[in-house]
């Protein structure tokens, strides 16, 4: 009790401190003072008000925007751009958020502003961050840390590093991951800065929540928590409190965890932080799945996935999916289950293929449309309702109507309904047969591989090494006095040699004794040693590999790897060829990535004439996706996602 009285004491006294420092700035601003003051107190208020106030920060930010441009402080205006794009990162609007870090850059490029360019390319990495391009938030990333390494303060670099430390954690690599936190947390301590010393206990704290060390996890939480407490910073302090329910879930204490997801949910919806609030009702949900309140736990996983979609918060909108489809499994209804499963592939899909923007679009004009009908429909309900007022005489003929037209619209629904269901139950069964015509075909494909190699290896490999032993044992007890046939004598000799190694090549290329052995990581690792490195350098990394996968999946990545290696060396003139499979939970990611040639992989027909239609068919019956990306001159990259819990 003393300690909660304590905190209470320190955040009553931080609020108070900050309110005395908006009081100090307001009736500064009364003041008589030059343009270039005014902006100043200006920006530091609206700055103040961003965690208290945010409609009255913005507002105050677009006016000394308009001031700042009146009177031509260019060094002031970009200032103002930058913290209207923090703004909005706060409230998750990531469009709202580019077109102002684009107009930081382009004024701060002429002013040669360094730390300004550094603030508006590292927004832009944190709004990639959040649409999972990493690609594109790695460079944004990058070009930040350059402008940073110029500036004499540590706290931006250090504040990039924690981000760098969470791409690297989203992208899998833990220990990357770990190295960037402990140098930003190293600047943070030496420059003693609290908010920022937080921030990575806070990253660490889900670094660790995320490989399962759960109490350690909580520990790191509880340390961010204590300090954002202290500080009084409601943006941040919401975050730490959804991660403290987050966690306290998998703990199973579900009565702490409600507690700390409804302080982050009130502060969350007085921020106006769409994410946030995304989250909660995310993890208000799977509190209410996990103790037994499936009904609940659906509505909760709807209103979370309603916001993400509307926000385009891909990682939001995967975890509601996901989590909706588990509850309708447990409930019982697997046909919604995998309904849900497959809007969750289809967003797959949409992340590595072609991107969210279209489907918003598609979406948002669905929606007004049917706002749009719902409006028509109620202007004419109200109309026929005055009109029944005022003609009274036909009041009996348009009950008789309506209950026609309702008695038609019920018999049309329920048709509709039938008809659905049957096309549902008939598109089942086509997808059932395919998936068993699929399996029965690329089992048949091994069951060949297997029966030729074995055949090879016992069969023509047998004859080839006793024709070798009884040449070679012939060659030893003739004397061949023509040179002319003594040299024949050992060019066949020579080829029976070759033969024998190439058999032997064949037999391993078709079913590899590694990937009956030892897995498919060590298979594709000897696979590659096989390759000439002076020609083609490859690099193979194996992440999440340590138990084996099932066999069918072990045996069309291997086929589907080999076939890419193979194409790369066929086609593409590539010098450098990098492969990274990683398994993470209940999936396996595969990419390769070559410096070649490339091709125009928007042209879908010449997909079959480098045999990566073939690929694509093997993933597909895997239940998993392929994502081709090539242009001319640079390269092709190759990324392959398969989910290991469909069946």
């Amino acid at each position: 009790m003393k300690r909660i009285f304590y905190m209470l004491l320190l955040i009553s006294a931080a609020a108070s401190a900050q309110k005395k420092t908006i009081d100090s700035l307001n009736n500064r601003l009364k003041g008589k003072l030059d343009d270039t003051s005014r902006i100043e107190l200006s920006l530091k208020l609206a700055k103040v008000y961003r965690d208290t106030l945010p409609d009255k920060g913005m507002q105050l930010m677009y006016q000394t925007v308009a001031l700042a441009s009146k009177t031509n402080h260019k060094d002031l205006l970009v200032d103002a751009y930058v913290q209207i794009a923090e703004a909005f990162e706060d409230q998750a609007i990531a469009d709202s958020l580019l077109k102002y870090t684009k107009k930081a850059i382009d004024l701060a490029t002429t002013l040669k502003d360094n730390q300004n360019l550094g603030r508006a390319h590292n927004l832009n990495g944190n709004s990639y961050l959040q649409a999972r391009k990493f690609d594109l938030a790695q460079k944004e990333y990058l070009t930040a840390l350059k402008f940073y390494e110029s500036i004499k303060n540590p706290l931006p670099k250090g504040n990039l590093m924690v981000n760098i430390g969470y791409l690297f954690q989203q992208m899998g690599n833990v220990e990357k991951a770990h190295e960037y936190y402990d140098g930003a947390l190293k600047i943070f301590k030496e420059i003693n800065n609290q908010k920022a010393i937080a921030q990575v206990y806070n990253n660490l704290g889900i670094l660790y929540g995320e490989n399962n060390q759960l109490k350690k996890s909580e520990a790191y939480f509880n340390e961010s928590t204590k300090i954002r407490e202290h500080l009084n910073n409601n943006n941040q302090l919401a975050y730490s409190y959804l991660n403290l329910g987050g966690i306290n879930v998998l703990l199973k204490n579900y009565d702490k965890g409600r507690l700390y997801n409804d302080k982050a949910l009130k502060l969350f919806v007085l921020l106006k932080n769409n994410q946030g609030i995304a989250s909660c009702y995310t993890n208000s949900g799977q509190i209410e799945q996990e103790t037994g309140n499936y009904k609940k736990s659906v509505e909760a996983y709807n209103q979370a996935l309603l916001l993400a979609t509307k926000i385009k918060d891909m990682e939001n909108m995967e975890n509601a999916l996901v989590s909706i489809s588990n509850t309708y499994e447990k409930m019982g209804d697997f046909k919604t289950a995998y309904r849900y499963n497959n809007e969750l592939i289809k967003l797959k899909d949409t992340i590595y293929n072609k991107g969210m923007s279209k489907q918003i679009a598609e979406l948002e004009t669905k929606y007004k449309t049917e706002k749009k009908t719902q409006e028509i429909a109620l202007l004419n309900k109200q109309g026929t309702i005055q009109k029944l007022q005022i003609k009274n005489r036909n009041v009996t003929i348009g009950v008789v109507a309506a209950a026609l037209l309702i008695t038609v619209c019920f018999g049309l629904l329920f048709y509709n309904r039938y008809r659905l269901k049957q096309a549902a139950i008939l598109q089942a069964e086509v997808i059932k047969q395919q998936d068993i015509a699929s399996k029965s075909i690329i089992d048949a494909e091994e069951r060949e591989r297997k029966r030729i190699a074995s055949d090879l290896h016992d069969g023509v490999g047998q004859l080839f090494s006793a024709v070798k032993m009884n040449l070679g044992s012939l060659l030893e007890h003739v004397e061949i006095k023509e040179p002319t046939y003594s040299q024949l004598a050992e060019k066949t000799m020579l080829m029976v040699d070759e033969s024998c190694r190439e058999v032997r090549s064949i037999t391993h290329q078709m079913m590899p004794n590694a990937l009956l052995k030892a897995g498919l990581g060590s298979a594709v690792k000897d696979f590659i040693n096989k390759i000439d490195s002076h020609k083609l350098k490859i690099t193979v990394e194996t992440t999440g590999l340590g138990e084996r996968l099932d066999n069918n999946t072990e045996a069309v990545l291997y086929r589907v790897i080999q076939e890419c290696v193979n194409n790369v060396i066929k086609h593409a003139g590539a010098t450098r060829l990098d492969i990274q499979l990683t398994r993470e939970d209940n999936e396996v990611s595969v990419t390769i990535e070559d410096n070649g040639k490339g091709f125009d992989s928007t042209q879908r027909d010449k997909f079959e004439g480098i045999g990566l239609k073939n690929i694509i068919t093997r993933i597909t019956y895997l239940k998993g996706t392929v994502d081709i990306s090539s242009a001319p001159g640079k390269g092709t990259l190759v990324a392959i996602y398969v989910p290991l819990t469909l069946s």
